[in-house]
């Protein structure tokens, strides 16, 4: 199943069975130059694949207001008449409670991105989860670990074609973790926050591109 579009809001549940006794398998493909999942949206499929521009993956805010979070992404019209989108990477493409549904089922979320991906919420991969979070490092793009990242054995991929910015902790316990970048590949404080330590643990490699290099601060491997 793929649901396409310029400005792509999923609301409601998209459904891909296999044709299989045990109806195991399908995929779904959710696209858009700007995506937006809202929480009570649901994925029913082995995999899932969400491929707009940028992401940011956040917690829910509660309480109410009168403009829907999408529409206040953009302004009116740029000078081709099209909406332009703000560059806020705090309004999220879809919350952490929505993705940790999904994976609590043992889906294989793809989360690829052309510029930047964001991880602004803590993210509980689960048991059998597989989250992999794909950057195609686009003008001067990356992957930013803003949040802890938890498992109880499921997986964790992260590849860019730019840079990887970890400032919080991954702790997959027997879960597998791979990171992998064309540029730096980096684990210290963001700026403006106070020092802490981070705990990385999994199984895996962690692979920085050719020239580049790895920055440590603070952290126990």
């Amino acid at each position: 199943a793929i649901v396409w579009g310029d400005i792509a809001l999923i609301d409601g549940s998209i459904n891909a069975r296999g044709s299989d006794i045990t109806k195991t398998g399908g995929f779904v493909e959710t696209s858009g130059h700007d995506l937006f999942i809202k929480d009570n949206a649901i994925v029913d499929a082995k995999e899932w694949l969400l491929d707009p521009e940028e992401v940011s993956i956040n917690a829910l805010e509660f309480g109410r207001s009168d403009i829907p979070q999408e529409d206040s992404e953009y302004t009116s019209e740029n000078a081709s008449g099209e909406p332009e989108r703000k560059k806020n990477k705090n309004t999220p493409t879809l919350t952490n409670s929505t993705l940790e549904k999904i994976l609590a089922r043992g889906s294989h979320v793809n989360i690829s991105a052309s510029k930047r991906i964001y991880v602004n919420s803590s993210i509980n991969i689960g048991n059998n989860g597989h989250l992999i979070l794909w950057s195609e490092g686009k003008n001067s793009g990356g992957i930013e670990i803003n949040e802890d990242i938890t498992s109880t054995g499921g997986n964790l991929t992260i590849k860019s074609g730019g840079w990887v910015d970890i400032h919080k902790n991954i702790t997959l316990g027997e879960g597998t973790l791979n990171i992998t970048a064309k540029g730096d590949i980096a684990f210290e404080d963001k700026r403006g926050v106070p020092k802490q330590n981070r705990l990385i643990t999994g199984q895996g490699n962690i692979t920085s591109g050719n020239q580049k290099g790895f920055r440590f601060e603070n952290i126990s491997l």
